[in-house]
């Protein structure tokens, strides 16, 4: 019996993988779980301290940097639309990647979001099992899938030298399946998982029950019908793409932000008792004497008066603010602004593109390799769902790659100018020309070379002075 016991590298990274994951999905979230506010007295289990802690956790403000970071950090990356360009046999990627008809571009979404989260993911190129079917000239109507799994859905893999090359040789996939049953109008969910194989060079796919005493094979084959030598099985992270555990962009920032939840909740609960006010009593008679007079105790009020005996005085004393926790509060939030939200930080005044790029520069490192580790992985998996659905992928025509312009570059009409003045002196190719407008904003991402120039050929002559430029505009 196969042992689906996670990789330990897998179990050591996963609390900071929920840690994040948790703070990202907000306060709600946040508060289900304990360990993150711990009870102020944890040996006092009587229900007033429960009943306390209640109230002290229901109190506490979690101000979520950590989500509107990660908002910001992916609507840089998809300001503007991935340069996409596919061959005619995988076209059907572009809006229905999954088979669910989730787009590339959402896959990608995807993946960038998880890869701040937890630093690591991957894609998996599939086709579907047809039972009785085992030829891909008998599969009409059917196309290549790409999955995306998230770093809890990967809990162990392994790489081997294979011909002097390291080489992806085994990953287990753990996968939550759901069946909905129409006359009881009942779901019920259980665990799988699914193994992918390098044995004696060629690929192979099991699907286990949780048990794990039984199981499915598959010998996936291409368009010609022959065996994949690698499995298909595109890692990415947010340092590089192979299959070690990379750290999450996103963890440092979380750690400090529940701390910060920790101080807000010693605020709140200080404020909450220093701010009600106690009646002090001094009176020369008995307890007993005092219940007598006052029978139903003392009510603080103007509504009624009450018997202190000769010589009794009542004070009301209500306790000072304490700054101590909200000074650990702002050091908090001085601290995340440090590690990386500043990204939700207001400017203060104006800035030139040249100051903010500098300024953000550790942030745009990290996040232009994310993109770029993304990019590559699913290219990868794009090419694999070729060879499933071409037989040979075509490399040269397969383009997929977000964008890392994460702040507005406009280009002047002087730039502009000086770029095409490069094209006309044979500098540099139309090619070259039209990525740099596109990278400086002139031209849109998803105006492929091709569109344009099938565009220009239906538009009349251009007449009067013709700079050789003007087809860019």
């Amino acid at each position: 019996m196969p042992n689906f016991t996670p990789r330990a590298e897998y179990s050591e990274a996963l609390p900071g993988w929920q840690l994040v994951k948790r703070c990202v999905a907000g306060a709600r979230e946040v508060r289900k779980h304990d360990i993150y506010l711990p009870m102020p007295d944890p040996e006092n289990k009587s229900p007033e301290n429960l009943a306390r802690y209640k109230q002290y956790k229901k109190r506490a403000m979690f101000l979520n940097i950590t989500g509107r970071t990660r908002t910001g950090l992916l609507g840089a990356v998809f300001r503007k639309t991935a340069e996409l360009e596919l061959p005619a046999g995988v076209e059907y990627l572009k809006e229905n990647a999954s088979g669910d008809g989730t787009s590339l571009e959402q896959l990608s979404k995807d993946a960038v979001g998880e890869c701040l989260d937890a630093g690591r993911g991957g894609f998996l190129v599939d086709f579907p099992a047809v039972e009785g079917v085992s030829s891909m000239a008998d599969m009409q109507g059917r196309s290549a899938l790409i999955h995306h799994y998230g770093a809890e859905s990967i809990i162990d893999w392994d790489e081997q030298v294979v011909d002097g090359v390291k080489r992806l040789v085994y990953v287990c996939l753990e996968e939550c399946v759901s069946e909905f049953n129409p006359d009881t109008l009942e779901r019920t969910t259980d665990t799988q998982y699914r193994v992918l194989l390098l044995v004696g060079g060629s690929y192979l796919q099991r699907v286990y029950g949780k048990d794990g005493n039984t199981f499915t094979e598959a010998q996936p084959l291409d368009k010609n019908g022959r065996p994949f030598d690698h499995i298909l099985f595109s890692f990415y992270g947010s340092q590089n793409n192979d299959a070690s555990v990379d750290k999450s962009p996103l963890e440092d920032l979380a750690d400090v932000n529940i701390l910060h939840y920790g101080n807000s909740a010693t605020v709140e609960e200080s404020g909450f008792i220093s701010s009600q006010p106690t009646l002090f009593i001094t009176t020369d008679i008995s307890a007993d004497e005092f219940a007598k007079v006052n029978p139903n105790g003392m009510h603080i009020g103007s509504t009624r008066g009450y018997n202190l005996g000769k010589s009794g005085d009542a004070k009301l004393v209500q306790a000072t603010e304490s700054q101590l926790a909200r000074t650990l509060m702002k050091d908090k939030e001085e601290q995340m602004l440090m590690i990386g939200a500043r990204i939700v930080q207001k400017a203060g005044g104006a800035e030139t593109a040249e100051a903010v790029r500098i300024r953000y520069s550790s942030d745009n490192s990290v996040l232009g390799t994310i993109a770029g580790n993304v990019s590559e992985a699913l290219k990868r998996a794009i090419l694999d769902a070729e060879r499933f659905m071409m037989g040979d992928p075509d490399e040269a025509g397969t383009v997929f790659w977000l964008n890392q312009s994460f702040f507005d570059e406009t280009m002047t009409a002087q730039d502009i100018l000086a770029q095409v003045q490069l094209w006309q002196q044979g500098l540099i190719a139309k090619s070259d020309l039209r990525t740099n407008l596109r990278q400086g904003g002139v031209l849109e991402a998803d105006r492929t070379d091709e569109l344009i120039d099938e565009e220009l050929a239906q538009q009349p002559p251009v007449t009067g002075n013709d700079t050789g430029g003007g087809d860019e505009q």
